[in-house]
């Protein structure tokens, strides 16, 4: 009969593995040192510290590792020639099997400190964060010229490959500081023969030209600044105004991280973040809102954040 091959596990990051699983260097750098004694358990594909390049390491179980041959004396040597500081924490004083783990304050940590350091840095950087969407809706809530856009598309309809197809009409609703609608209407975004577009759907021009009226003067607001992306390329390709929020005074309130592009114009696609719905009239504060499509009745992610326009 032929052998029957034992498939093992295999990882991508070092969280997913057991604490039982360790590499021959693993072994080899126990305070006691062991060497791998069983057969390959698992493998782990990773960085290499060394060179830097990706690479496959094997995972052998500690509890089937035997002692290596070094005998008491040529430990003790081998002890005393290695740093003082990498076998006890600076925080707990613990001393671990591994060598601790430098911290970014520069202190020598065992496995269980630095991990508890890394939370309280998230935390506090929560925090911070926290503190500061607090005073962005507080800002924003006290101007009495806010209006929140809310651009929800609806997707055309794939190709005979399946290929998506951009947005065929836009819902664009706005809502002032206390919840009123000011502006709810659906916009073609394609030909008035294409396929997609639900029936309400009306033609973009004096719709959008409306629009462009009403936030002249207002502080906009927006979920995300790519929302407004698929619209302008949708009007691009209709040869209509693009000119709806002026891009020179757009400012998001929290910074692209660096080295990150300035503007996306990536087509809209049935994967793209939920975004949130207008209210209902069940959940708006002041009960004036018409309800809301099906195809928009989620609620957004507490954790987008807006972008501020000044319109003038």
């Amino acid at each position: 009969m032929p052998e029957t091959v034992r498939l093992i596990p295999s990882y991508t990051r070092w969280a997913e593995v057991p604490d039982h699983l360790r590499t021959t260097t693993q072994l080899a750098a126990l305070d006691l040192p062991r060497q791998a004694a069983g057969p390959v358990r698992a493998t782990i594909e990773t960085r290499n510290p060394g060179t830097g390049r990706k690479d496959e390491f094997d995972l052998y179980d500690v509890r089937e590792s035997v002692p290596t041959a070094a005998t008491a004396a040529q430990l003790l040597a081998a002890s005393t020639r290695r740093t003082t500081n990498t076998r006890t924490c600076e925080d707990c004083g613990a001393h671990p099997e591994t060598p601790c783990t430098p911290a970014a304050d520069g202190r020598a940590l065992c496995g269980t400190c630095a991990h508890i350091t890394r939370l309280r840095t998230r935390q506090a950087e929560v925090r911070a964060a926290a503190q500061d969407v607090a005073e962005t809706a507080a800002r924003l809530l006290a101007d009495e010229h806010l209006a929140v856009l809310q651009i929800g598309y609806t997707p055309g309809e794939p190709t005979a490959a399946k290929t998506p197809r951009p947005p065929a009409a836009a819902r664009l609703t706005v809502l002032d500081r206390t919840c009123h609608v000011l502006y709810d209407r659906t916009v073609r975004l394609t030909g008035p023969r294409t396929p997609g577009a639900p029936s309400r759907a009306i033609d973009p021009a004096p719709a959008l030209a409306d629009l462009t009226n009403l936030l002249a003067e207002r502080t906009v607001l927006l979920w995300s600044p790519t929302d407004p992306d698929p619209l302008y390329d949708a009007l691009r390709r209709l040869k209509l105004n693009t000119a709806l929020l002026p891009a020179a005074s757009t400012a998001c309130t929290r910074p692209p991280p660096s080295g990150a592009p300035t503007s996306t114009r990536a087509p809209a696609t049935c994967a793209d973040p939920p975004r949130p719905a207008p209210p209902t009239a069940s959940s708006c504060c002041s009960g004036r809102c018409p309800p809301t499509d099906q195809e928009e009745g989620r609620r957004p992610p507490l954790w987008r954040r807006p972008v501020l326009d000044r319109a003038r």
